[in-house]
């Protein structure tokens, strides 16, 4: 007997903590807010999302707000004083999920640097509260993102990878309508995947379509 392979990603979301937030509506000119969420480790990269921050600070007015904290934080706050970006790059430390969850409804799409990230289920809460994501094009984020809710940045050399970062930040900089559609799409495209109330219900579907089929055999 041929079995039947069906995957499933490990990885769901809680719409009852990542939800957006109806009521609040920025302005097209209000300052741009990106967010990196996520615990300060080398591979985490931020080290790289901060270079490429430089020239999106010079260029525009927005944010970089790192939430999380870690082993790299004391190097990464030398570097953003190094580099300039005091005050428009700004470590909140460790936040509690409900406390995260109002953060990101706060802000304007995520950055995901990681180098290797095999579940990123920041991605896809960030998605639920209708943020776009800027994302490496390896493991976890790879399986959630395309084109129409997020950029997926190739980690092809360290140069390459740090430009691609800066374009990503300043294309949904300079395009509310992006960010506005991404994060809509993103958002729907979560709610119909990766919702665990509808993913306990895929389950379920699973094992009864499988009890039935060894019944009739």
């Amino acid at each position: 007997m041929q079995g039947k392979i069906i995957e499933l990603v490990e990885n769901g979301v809680d719409f009852s903590v990542w939800r957006s937030d109806s009521t609040a509506s920025k302005q097209p000119d209000q300052q741009v807010h990106f967010v990196f969420l996520g615990r300060l480790a080398d591979w985490k990269a931020v080290d790289l999302l901060l270079d490429a921050f430089v020239p999106v600070a010079a260029q525009t007015d927005a944010v970089l707000e790192i939430i999380g904290d870690g082993e790299m934080r004391g190097e990464l706050e030398t570097q953003t004083a190094r580099l300039g970006l005091g005050g428009r790059a700004i470590f909140s430390g460790w936040l509690s999920q409900d406390q995260c969850a109002i953060k990101l409804q706060q802000a304007d799409a995520l950055v995901l640097p990681s180098l290797r990230e095999p579940g990123g289920a920041v991605v896809m809460e960030a998605m639920a509260v209708g943020l776009p994501v800027i994302a490496t094009n390896w493991g976890g984020p790879a399986d959630y993102l395309n084109s129409t809710c997020g950029i997926l940045v190739e980690p092809t050399s360290k140069e390459g990878f740090v430009k691609g970062l800066t374009d990503a930040m300043l294309k949904l900089a300079h395009s509310p309508e992006l960010r506005q559609s991404m994060g809509s799409a993103g958002r729907e495209g979560v709610r119909q995947h990766f919702d665990w109330e509808r993913k306990v219900d895929r389950i379920l579907e699973i094992y009864q379509q499988t009890i039935d089929d060894c019944l009739k055999h």
